[in-house]
């Protein structure tokens, strides 16, 4: 199941989103050729002891922008580009690139806090990488605001690829549920799902606060499933 595209069109141009994406795969492409993407990642990664020590607290920013491979980098910008844009219409520019930082901070610090209380020490060695905690907020804003939005997704459904319309509060919802399962199995996923959790439950919690204040504008409701072939 892969998001392409959602239904919910921007008022303003997403200079914000647009431009992290930007600075994502420049950052990327200098980490692999430069020929010291290991050096970079233990560099810049947020190793939780190193940060508990209260050592090296740049990681917790430059950690945003590394990636482990092109999959990586392309599966975290496919979710901003498509979901970025209408929560930084939301927010406005200035405040949207605030919050951006301030979810991967709060992903980042669950994350630390459960390596810490994981019981193995391994875990607090370990560099953690990507802007998947800053994204995950992007998207717990995005339920929030508009939950009924529909994300057109290729799903594959015997060995066939269907476009389904599927509505964000399901979409997002199932996505949330896969990051508990992930963090409940610990290090073996090799992902740092507490940090993909703390993110969303920040963008979650501060949409809330800030939905009132938001003009909102009509969203067609969903009625039922859609297949587009």
């Amino acid at each position: 199941m892969f998001p392409l595209y959602d239904d919910n069109p921007s008022r303003t141009k997403p200079i914000i989103t647009w431009t992290l994406i930007v600075i994502n795969v420049i950052v990327f492409l200098y980490e692999i050729t430069s020929g010291r993407f290991e050096q970079l990642v233990i560099r810049y990664g947020v190793v939780p002891l190193r940060i508990l020590h209260g050592k090296a607290l740049y990681t917790l920013f430059t950690s945003m922008f590394l990636h482990a491979d092109f999959l990586h980098l392309l599966g975290n910008m496919v979710y901003l580009f498509i979901f970025g844009d209408n929560v930084e219409d939301n927010f406005g520019h200035l405040k949207f690139l605030f919050l951006y930082i301030l979810f991967g901070l709060a992903g980042a610090f669950l994350h630390i806090f459960m390596a810490l209380n994981s019981g193995n020490p391994v875990e607090l060695k370990i560099p953690a990488i990507g802007a998947s905690g800053a994204i995950s907020g992007v998207l717990g804003a995005y339920v929030v605001f508009f939950p009924r939005a529909r994300v057109i997704t290729a799903v594959l459904y015997f060995y066939l690829i269907q476009l389904v319309a599927i509505p964000a509060l399901y979409f997002i919802g199932f996505w949330f549920i896969l990051q508990l399962i992930y963090a409940s199995l610990g290090s073996i996923t090799g992902i740092a799902a507490w940090a993909h959790v703390g993110g969303f439950i920040a963008g979650a919690l501060i949409a809330l606060i800030y939905k009132p204040y938001v003009k909102e504008w009509k969203i067609e409701e969903f009625e039922e499933w859609e297949y587009y072939y």
